[in-house]
């Protein structure tokens, strides 16, 4: 895994809100195929902290994104238990929607291992 740099990471978005007639969202995560060479978009993913929100975050403009690539899209809040295990909430809310389902980590990577699974069978450039 990469180590995040040093940055402002909020000087894109304060560019971009200087000027009337643009608009933008920030895309929290892309699942991509890990084989060298694809790359492909697996899956749209919008992450916040989990402080025991009720309400919904707003999903649509991710939803358009995973809806043009075809992948689904999931919302997901995270939660830290121990100094290196997480908890989560996901909802898919592309192509189906689902209600908020608690997991552990190890399901969540399940999840994922199976969405990397599934474009396997199809990808070009697996091994």
């Amino acid at each position: 895994m990469r180590q995040a740099k040093y940055f402002d990471k909020d000087l894109y978005s304060k560019f971009h809100r200087k000027y009337d007639g643009i608009a933008m969202c920030d895309v929290d995560s892309v699942e991509i195929c890990q084989n060298k060479g694809c790359w492909y978009p697996l899956a749209i993913i919008e992450h916040l902290y989990d402080v025991n929100q009720t309400k919904r975050k707003y999903t649509t403009i991710v939803e358009h994104i995973g809806k043009a690539l075809n992948v689904p899209v999931f919302l997901v809040y995270y939660k830290k238990l121990t100094t290196d295990t997480l908890s989560f909430r996901v909802a898919q809310v592309h192509p189906i929607r689902t209600p908020l389902n608690t997991h552990c980590e190890a399901e969540w990577v399940d999840i994922l291992r199976s969405i990397h699974s599934k474009h396997k069978q199809v990808c070009t450039h697996a091994k």
